[in-house]
């Protein structure tokens, strides 16, 4: 169905140039970095229609499926984690996940911590994995939670997730659909809905979308989730574990999967749950750390990368 005579996915703002991707149907967003979609912003109302009109053809379920946490899933979903005060969200995110249709599909929890906590938290159905910190006060290594996640994943797509992404239930299905044949990287979000507090928790207690009023933003050109046959993950080298805290190791991913069979026409909603921002005790030095580490080329990162024993008990890098 068209909205407003288009199809969502070719809403952008005026100054913005998207094309069609001919291998996903998605929309390549000819911009560097992501960027909010100025008329939900100037017209409030907007937002909460645009959603309502995407549930219609994307709904999102909470209610478990069995082949959702299957033992021969086509896609795997990955998601890091440390401490417990994102609960609420995390527990509405992993249940759109064990409620995939059309698709064998599994979800995999690492949790990174000093100590578990997540062992009895986690979902039935929830494969969950701990790799202990090298220390209390290490900061989160997303890097090595993915990487970890993804060794241990059995599904032939892995999605690169996070613990505040609902999305809808045939998600696993469109990736498996898309990242097929020859194509062996993706990215996913042509929008990301992002709520604001009382209507994030709204849709945690309700298990439900259909009530969502305001929308605070909507992003496009997201670098995450993201998509990519294991296989090609692997040969890549998986995440840079030298980044600690946040910000960077998603920009290095993607500039190292380009090298792949890779798609950059994204294709799906997703929908971000309110949080607290989260401190970034690794300080500027992520910052720096990208600059250098984007000073050598692709191929010579995948070498590098590729030849260590990354998605172990113990990061390749230390703190």
């Amino acid at each position: 169905a068209a909205w407003l005579g288009m199809s969502w996915k070719d809403l952008c703002n005026r100054h913005e140039q998207i094309e069609v991707d001919q291998q996903t149907q998605g929309r390549v967003c000819h911009w560097e970095d992501s960027s909010p979609l100025t008329v939900s912003r100037i017209f409030p109302q907007v937002g909460p229609r645009l959603l309502q009109h995407l549930l219609k053809e994307w709904p999102v379920n909470f209610t478990s499926t069995t082949n959702a946490a299957s033992n021969t899933p086509d896609v795997s979903f990955v998601i890091g984690v440390r401490g417990t005060s994102r609960l609420p969200q995390f527990i509405a995110t992993v249940q759109s996940l064990l409620s995939q249709q059309d698709c064998e599909s599994e979800v995999v929890v690492v949790e990174q911590s000093w100590q578990p906590e997540f062992q009895n938290i986690v979902p039935e159905g929830v494969r969950y994995i701990h790799t202990p910190a090298t220390s209390p006060d290490m900061p989160f290594n997303r890097s090595w939670a993915l990487n970890a996640g993804v060794v241990h994943a059995r599904g032939r797509v892995v999605v690169l997730h996070d613990g505040d992404y609902v999305v809808p239930a045939h998600f696993a299905k469109e990736v498996s659909k898309r990242v097929a044949g020859n194509i062996q990287s993706a990215r996913l979000p042509r929008f990301i809905f992002y709520f604001d507090q009382w209507s994030s928790e709204q849709i945690q207690q309700a298990q439900s979308l259909a009530q969502v009023c305001s929308i605070d933003r909507i992003v496009q050109n997201n670098p995450t989730p993201m998509a990519l046959t294991r296989d090609a993950y692997l040969a890549i080298g998986g995440h840079d574990e030298s980044f600690y805290g946040w910000g960077g190791e998603d920009n290095e991913f993607l500039d190292r999967a380009r090298t792949l069979n890779h798609c950059e026409g994204a294709f799906l909603p997703v929908f971000h749950l309110w949080h607290p921002e989260a401190p970034n005790r690794s300080g500027d030095r992520n910052t720096g750390n990208l600059t250098a580490i984007m000073s050598r080329t692709a191929a010579h990162r995948i070498k590098d990368l590729s030849a260590r024993n990354f998605g172990q008990i113990e990061p390749s890098v230390r703190w």
